[in-house]
């Protein structure tokens, strides 16, 4: 569950990055880019500003700069994902840095926009995964077309260069807490320890915590702790005390209390459930960081040809 800053190498052609994937989960992260993520097959949960999102099959959703996500499929999804740096538009375009879409899913086949929108970037993908002479010109190109339809389609608010700058600072806050966090689970652990640390007071981190985490303090770290306790309960035979120090809980009962309110059973009846109906194993989460395969250049590019047949037929 810890946060992660995603800093990306765009290697084939200068801020702007393309792949196909096959999605299971991927950890809460932020990065740099504008991203766009049109979901081709299966359904996908994205958690972001404190709500979660559910895709089906042919919705797209946008991502801004500097938003942390968080991704999840119970069966493999799969994704085209494209993503470019502000960067690319700054120069003739100022208020890029200003501009802050509105994550909600759309079907893009619903409109004229949207299907124009979803044929650049499929055109934009095939051109990036073919690489033929002058590809990069062609990527660019595409971009600014994609991001001129992503104006008119796909609700946007401007956020002065200062608030995005202040929301930056706070994201890098809410990083160092839940690394934090994750590396010391397993000690007593207080509010007022990381207070200290991020010099703030008690009481403002204990109002930053509830509105940036969703949760309280002590409920975020007993959740840290569960899915430790969920992962050692399926892979390991530890009895429930060893579990229970390893996993930083106080005593047996408040693991027992703790684990029942996420789970909705006693760690004992979870490891009877698991050994009874082993295919029904539900990974812990840091079990399946960054579970996910990226296809390779000649995968994408015959997957991206597919999808342009039919709309060849129709431009």
């Amino acid at each position: 569950m810890t946060n992660e800053f995603e800093l990306i190498a765009h290697n084939k052609v200068q801020d702007i990055y393309v792949f196909l994937i096959e999605m299971h989960y991927r950890s809460t992260h932020l990065h740099m880019d504008i991203e766009m993520v049109y979901l081709l097959s299966g359904s996908l949960n994205i958690t972001t500003n404190n709500k979660k999102i559910k895709l089906r099959q042919g919705d797209f959703i946008v991502l801004n700069s500097c938003q942390l996500h968080e991704l999840h499929s119970k069966n493999a999804a799969l994704l085209l994902i494209f993503q470019f740096s502000p960067k690319i538009f700054e120069s003739f375009f100022p208020k890029i840095n200003e501009v802050y879409f509105d994550t909600t899913p759309i079907a893009l086949k619903d409109s004229e926009i949207g299907k124009h929108l979803l044929a650049n970037l499929l055109v934009a993908s095939q051109a990036y995964f073919q690489e033929e002479e002058h590809f990069p010109l062609l990527c660019h190109g595409f971009s600014s077309i994609i991001m001129f339809d992503l104006m008119k389609l796909i609700p946007h608010k401007q956020m002065k260069e200062e608030t995005k700058n202040q929301l930056l600072l706070k994201l890098e806050r809410i990083k160092r807490i839940s690394d934090y966090i994750s590396k010391n689970y397993q000690q007593k652990l207080l509010l007022s320890d990381i207070a200290k640390k991020e010099a703030l007071s008690s009481t403002y981190l204990s109002h930053f915590f509830h509105e940036n985490f969703g949760v309280t303090f002590q409920e975020y770290l007993n959740l840290i702790r569960c899915e430790k306790a969920q992962y050692m309960l399926i892979h390991t035979e530890n009895t429930l005390l060893a579990i229970c120090e390893a996993c930083g809980f106080s005593d047996v009962r408040y693991l027992n209390s703790s684990f029942t309110r996420f789970y909705g059973v006693s760690p004992k009846l979870f490891r009877s459930q698991q050994q009874s109906c082993p295919n029904q194993i539900i990974v812990a989460e840091q079990e399946v960081i960054n579970k996910q395969y990226i296809f390779s250049k000649n995968q994408s590019l015959k997957k991206i040809n597919q999808l342009l047949q039919p709309v060849y037929k129709n431009y």
